[in-house]
């Protein structure tokens, strides 16, 4: 589950993330792969997890030690995640 889907979706678009898509839509890939963090590692993606750089490395590095995910997975899984962070800090999700 990602807390502020709808969100991110109208963010990463901004951003410019799959305007030269031809084949497959990088913005769907990117909601499957926090999609599929938050499954494998049991958790909701929210503002309260994953709110800075080094939540990212936390994240990926609970995703290596689980062993159910390769090192190419997590690295696609990281831009999806660090993209999650620029957007929680861009429209100031964070509550103190």
């Amino acid at each position: 589950m990602i807390q502020n889907q709808r969100k991110y979706e109208i963010y990463i678009k901004e951003c410019g993330v799959g305007k030269n898509d031809v084949v497959a839509d990088s913005c769907k890939s990117y909601v499957s792969y926090l999609n599929s963090v938050s499954k494998h590692l049991n958790i909701t993606i929210s503002p309260e997890i994953l709110s800075q750089d080094k939540d990212v490395i936390t994240l990926s590095d609970d995703l290596t030690k689980s062993g159910k995910v390769s090192k190419k997975t997590i690295k696609n899984y990281s831009a999806a995640m660090k993209q999650y962070v620029n957007m929680v800090v861009f429209l100031e999700l964070m509550t103190s």
